[in-house]
């Protein structure tokens, strides 16, 4: 069982999910099984995911496309760490995200998810660098006013989600991320590293 779970989910994601997943491949800790869901694409993303030949992915497909909480969802049900890592397909990470986000999670056992730093990019437009904050306290306040944490950049531990029952909820869809983050601060801690630690792409 590898220390870490991946879920990311990819619904006609062809033009960057190269990049998303080779990011992932090649990231400095190594435990981690990356579980990808195919959300009904009508494109070329199931082709290129299964270009890949490497034993840490799981392809699981969608028979119709489902939507991101139900795709989601299917990633939590499928995976097995006692981390679990969010990736976007059209997003990059840094080599070492996993690396440092494990290590502090491994020393602040309150922390139920942990987010980092983002640099925003995207065809055209200067690269933009922002952070959240890094006090737990501050973090958990900030929920009374939007996301503190960005989605794509979250570790969460596996433990809270199982033990409190927890998930992405479809009735707040486009909203199911700020609503768990709200869910996990009632019963654990949540943060988020300075470093920007994801490119996060605008197009």
């Amino acid at each position: 069982m590898s220390k870490v779970s991946v879920v990311m989910p990819a619904y006609n994601a062809e033009q960057y999910i190269c990049e998303a997943i080779e990011s992932i491949l090649n990231q400095t800790y190594k435990d981690f099984e990356f579980i990808i869901i195919n959300d009904g694409s009508t494109d070329r993303t199931k082709e290129i995911i299964k270009s890949y030949n490497d034993p840490r992915i799981v392809y699981l497909e969608n028979e119709k496309n489902s939507g991101i909480v139900v795709t989601l969802n299917k990633g939590l049900d499928f995976a097995t760490g006692e981390y679990i890592a969010r990736m976007d397909a059209d997003d990059v990470a840094s080599p070492k995200r996993f690396e440092k986000q494990v290590a502090y999670m491994g020393k602040n056992k309150g922390i139920g998810v942990l987010g980092t730093g983002i640099i925003i990019f995207g065809e055209g437009m200067a690269e933009k660098s922002y952070s959240f904050s890094s006090n737990a306290r501050q973090a958990k306040a900030d929920l009374f006013f939007n996301s503190s944490l960005a989605h794509p950049t979250v570790m969460i531990r596996r433990s809270v989600l199982t033990e409190y029952k927890l998930a992405y909820e479809e009735e707040y869809n486009g909203l199911e991320d700020f609503v768990l983050w709200w869910r996990i601060a009632q019963v654990a801690e949540v943060n988020s590293l300075k470093e920007p630690l994801l490119y996060y792409r605008k197009h």
